[in-house]
C-alpha cells in the first residue's frame, strides 16, 4: 500500500495557519447550522444550544484526534491492527464521553435530543455516529494527502524542468567552450614540436629559457587537452597547471616576485575531478592586478581537501593605482557562470573581498 501517512501538507506558519484555523471553524459552524438548526427553529423545547454544542465538540474531538493522532501514525504503514486497536479504543471513549454527557444533562434536566433510553439503543445509536465522523475524519484525510502529493508532483516536476534546462545550457556551454578550444587549436601538433625544437636548442645555451619553454608547453598543453564527458579534469592537474603558472611568472620577473603557495598532500587530490581552469583565472588575476614585490604582503595561495570538500584561498596586494571593476571582469563572470552551470548553489561557496590594500578569494567547492 502507498505510504500516504508520511504526507502532511507543509504550509507556511502563522498566516497559513491562521487561514486553516479561520476556515475549518466556518466549515464546522456551517455544519452545526445544516444539522441542528432546523430542529432547533422547530421544536426549540427539544434541545439547547448548550446541550447540543458540547456534543458537537465532542465529535470534532473524535474527528480530529483520529486525523492528527491515528491516521497519520498507522493508515497506509502496515499497522493494521494498530489501527483497529487505536480505532477501537477511540470508540470507546467516544461512548463513555457520550454516556457521561447526557447523564449529566438529564441528571440537570437540560433539554437534549441525545437520551438514555436502554443501553443496546444508546450504544447502537452513538456507534453509527462515531462511525459517520470516522468516514468524515478518512475523508479528509485522504483528500489532504491527496493534495499534498499532487503538490510534491509539481514541486518534482518543476525541478525536473529547471535541472534539464540546466543539463541543456550546461551542454550548450560545454560544446561553445570545445568550439572555442577548437578555435584556438591551430595545428596543436605543429606547435608543440616546434616549442620541443626550441627547447633543445637552447636547453645547451640557457636552463632558464629553456625551463621556461618546457614550462610554457605544460601549460598550453594543459589547456588543450580535452575533458571528460562531464567536462572535468583531475583535480591533480588543475593544481600542477597553478604550480607551472606561477613558476613562469617568478622566471619572467628573475625569482623577484613573493609567494606563499600552500598546498596539501597529494593523496588528499587523488581521483577528485573539478572543472577545468576554474581556479587559474583567480591566480592569472593576481599576477595582472597584483603587487607581488611586497615582501610584507606577499602572493598567497592555499588549496587543501577536507572532508570531500576543496578549500581554495587567494590574497594579493593591489596594484596602485588599482584598475576598478576587476570584482566584475570578464573572467570573474565567467567562473561564476561556469560554477553555476557545472555545481548546485548548495555544492559551492565563492566570496570575493576586497579593501583599498588587499583583493581576497575564497573558493569551497564540495567534490
Amino acid at each position: 500500500m502507498t505510504d500516504v501517512a508520511t504526507i502532511i501538507p507543509d504550509e507556511p506558519r502563522h498566516k497559513s495557519l491562521i487561514n486553516r484555523l479561520g476556515l475549518h471553524i466556518l466549515v464546522w459552524v456551517l455544519y452545526f447550522f445544516y444539522e441542528n438548526g432546523i430542529v432547533m427553529i422547530i421544536e426549540p423545547s427539544q434541545v439547547t444550544l448548550f446541550s447540543t454544542l458540547i456534543f458537537f465538540i465532542l465529535n470534532a474531538f473524535i474527528f480530529y484526534v483520529n486525523t492528527y493522532l491515528i491516521l497519520p501514525y498507522t493508515f497506509g504503514r502496515k499497522r493494521a491492527p494498530l489501527l483497529v486497536l487505536l480505532t477501537f479504543l477511540l470508540c470507546v471513549l467516544y461512548l463513555a464521553l457520550n454516556y457521561m454527557i447526557t447523564h449529566n444533562l438529564e441528571s440537570h434536566e437540560i433539554p437534549t435530543l441525545y437520551t438514555i433510553q436502554t443501553i443496546k439503543s444508546f450504544i447502537l445509536l452513538r456507534v453509527f455516529r462515531f462511525i459517520y465522523f470516522i468516514s468524515l475524519s478518512y475523508g479528509y484525510y485522504l483528500a489532504l494527502n491527496t493534495i499534498a502529493k499532487e503538490r510534491q508532483l509539481r514541486k518534482l516536476d518543476k525541478l525536473r524542468i529547471e535541472e534539464s534546462r540546466r543539463q541543456a545550457s550546461l551542454e550548450k556551454e560545454i560544446l561553445s567552450t570545445e568550439l572555442s578550444y577548437l578555435r584556438y587549436q591551430i595545428h596543436p601538433h605543429f606547435l608543440f614540436n616546434t616549442l620541443s625544437f626550441i627547447y633543445t636548442q637552447v636547453r645547451t645555451v640557457s636552463a632558464t629559457a629553456s625551463k621556461s619553454v618546457m614550462l610554457l608547453s605544460d601549460i598550453m598543453r594543459y589547456a588543450l587537452d580535452n575533458h571528460d564527458e562531464e567536462g572535468k579534469v583531475e583535480l591533480e592537474r588543475e593544481i600542477q597547471h597553478i604550480i607551472n603558472l606561477v613558476e613562469i611568472h617568478q622566471l619572467r620577473f628573475n625569482n623577484e616576485l613573493y609567494t606563499e603557495i600552500k598546498i596539501g598532500e597529494p593523496v588528499e587530490f587523488k581521483f577528485r575531478r573539478i572543472a577545468p581552469l576554474l581556479l587559474i583565472t583567480f591566480v592569472e588575476n593576481a599576477f595582472k592586478y597584483g603587487d607581488l614585490q611586497d615582501a610584507a604582503h606577499p602572493l598567497q595561495v592555499n588549496i587543501y581537501m577536507n572532508d570531500g570538500q576543496l578549500h581554495f584561498f587567494i590574497r594579493n596586494k593591489k596594484k596602485v593605482p588599482f584598475p576598478s571593476g576587476i570584482s566584475g571582469g570578464i573572467g570573474l563572470a565567467n567562473v561564476k557562470k561556469r560554477l553555476n552551470l557545472m555545481y548546485n548553489n548548495d555544492q559551492y561557496k565563492l566570496d570575493i573581498e576586497e579593501d583599498s590594500n588587499l583583493y581576497t578569494v575564497t573558493l569551497n567547492l564540495n567534490l
